[in-house]
């Protein structure tokens, strides 16, 4: 790992020794970027990664429907592939440059990875093995010192806790986040043993309750493209009607743009072609009352967004659906449930493992961008972005809204 450096945009020996047989090739073309699939498709199987955000299938879904292209903000491809000295990629860092505005003195140029939505894409980072996460964060710091005329900062979002110790500076801004993930037993009564008191009587009060007022419930398992064509309406529905609750804690409509409902459409139905996605449907007395969508990668179970009808609120529909989502992975022999980012008590009742990631800003070391660094951040400080925000024109903003519950390095940064 390279040592921090005082002089910004510097690298050290040690990072330059790392980088030496390493090369950096620049995806900017649609064409480039999907000829890259089967190498993206063969790296992400060899890293041993079990989040669908790092699949090829989520960059491309992603920049074909939620890309901007204006003149308030517009993206340009930045994919960088790291190859080795064989011409072997060993690493792909999946970047887009975001400009705001796109044109103009003013203009900020933020390198970040493809996903600088608000909450849709909750992880994103470097792809490589672990073995060459080193060797390649080592390359990307070489790269980013070789083109930093082209680039006012870099967005480190989402990374494993080692992105410290492999920039070349320090990074501004750090901010850390969490994620939970639940090892599974070899059978449901043997994970249960190990819950704490909390989570059992739940689980007890939500089966219970069902019984009691003679209802019934079955757990469907959508693997199928069409068959989750057909059921995202639903999960569209119920997922608006939990962000709609009112004295509960706050739940973005994440989903709420016609784009964002496409981009999930879309990658949903290509990472099931490949056996990744699947959407969970709890029905009570034959009717869809929760559901989320979950992918299936590395001996694990991602769970991604969810929702519920309101109605059934107390019956603990939620908790019973996540239970019966987990003894279906238990039954499938998977190793694992991963539970997604954030620190709540939907999460840490399960006694899972928490998994920290930082975010952090890297500046270029030209003057001007260390300049409109401080002008942006003295303009968060005093309101202005939210205010921009508020009154700027639709072309001006992302077209996934925003909304409740944003990451706290893209709201501050307001990079999406």
């Amino acid at each position: 790992m390279p040592a921090n450096d005082a002089r910004a945009g510097v690298i050290t020996e040690a990072c330059r020794a790392d980088a030496a047989n390493r090369s950096v090739q620049v995806i900017g073309t649609s064409e480039e970027f999907e000829a890259l699939a089967p190498q993206w498709h063969a790296l992400v199987l060899a890293s041993g990664t079990n989040l669908p955000f790092q699949t090829w299938e989520w960059s491309s879904s992603w920049w074909t429907y939620l890309r901007e292209h204006g003149p308030g903000v517009r993206d340009l491809l930045r994919v960088c592939v790291v190859r080795n000295s064989t011409g072997k990629v060993i690493g792909i860092a999946p970047l887009m440059l975001t400009e705001r505005p796109s044109f103009g003195p003013l203009r900020l140029r933020i390198l970040q990875f493809i996903g600088a939505d608000p909450n849709i894409t909750e992880l994103k980072s470097l792809i490589c093995h672990p073995d060459d996460a080193g060797e390649c964060y080592a390359a990307m710091q070489a790269h980013l010192a070789d083109t930093s005329a082209k680039w006012d900062w870099m967005a480190w979002d989402g990374c494993e806790t080692g992105l410290l110790n492999a920039v070349s500076q320090p990074l501004r801004d750090v901010q850390s986040d969490s994620a939970y993930v639940l090892a599974l037993a070899p059978t449901w009564p043997q994970l249960k043993q190990g819950f704490k008191r909390n989570i059992k009587e739940s689980l007890r009060h939500c089966y219970n309750s069902l019984k009691r007022d003679g209802l019934t419930f079955q757990l469907d398992v959508l693997e199928e493209a069409s068959d989750i064509a057909l059921g995202l309406p639903d999960f569209f529905r119920l997922h608006a009607a939990r962000a709609a609750l009112k004295g509960v804690p706050i739940h973005a409509d994440v989903f709420v743009s016609r784009q964002a409902q496409a981009f999930l459409h879309d990658v949903c139905l290509r990472l099931a072609e490949r056996g990744v996605a699947k959407l969970f449907q709890l029905r009570v007395n034959g009717q869809v009352v929760a559901t989320r969508v979950a992918f299936e990668m590395a001996n694990s179970l991602y769970m991604y967004y969810s929702g519920w009808e309101p109605a059934y609120g107390k019956y603990s529909v939620m908790t019973t659906l996540h239970a019966e989502i987990i003894q279906h992975a238990i039954a499938r022999r998977l190793s694992s449930v991963h539970l997604s980012t954030g620190k709540d008590v939907s999460k840490t009742r399960w006694g899972a493992h928490e998994v920290s990631y930082v975010s952090g800003v890297q500046l270029s070391a030209r003057l001007s961008s260390q300049a409109k660094y401080v002008a942006y951040q003295a303009g968060i400080q005093l309101g202005l972005a939210k205010t921009a925000r508020a009154i700027a024109p639709a072309k001006f903003v992302r077209r996934s809204t925003p909304g409740e519950g944003v990451h706290p390095v893209l709201r501050s940064f307001n990079v999406y």
